[in-house]
């Protein structure tokens, strides 16, 4: 039991981001949604794929960072890396204007 925690704690600092058309990483941004991933079998199964693009107003440039959280990490531990989720943050040019309603 011990063996199969320590091996699900390796895999804990796992984190992604990519950077959308003109967009740096250095550049500020602004989050606009975080979504929940659901996957199983330490990632073998899971969600169908996600658009950015629904998450992002139509922007050219954007930034998607998907990482497992402190959280993430615990339940994956609790099931043994039956059921495995992530995190994935959609964010826009600080510049970025909301369109109005």
């Amino acid at each position: 039991m011990g063996v199969v925690m320590f091996c699900l704690l390796l895999g804990s600092c796992q984190s992604s981001k990519v950077c959308v058309g003109d967009l740096k990483l250095e550049d500020p941004v602004v989050r606009v949604k975080t979504i929940h991933n659901s996957y199983f079998l330490g990632g073998l199964l899971g969600r169908k794929r996600i658009k950015a693009t629904d998450y992002t107003n139509g922007m050219n440039s954007y930034m998607v960072k998907n990482y497992r959280s402190f959280v993430d990490c615990i339940v994956g531990g609790v099931t043994m890396g039956i059921y495995t989720p992530t995190t994935t943050e959609f964010y826009l040019p600080a510049d970025y204007k909301k369109p109005r309603k």
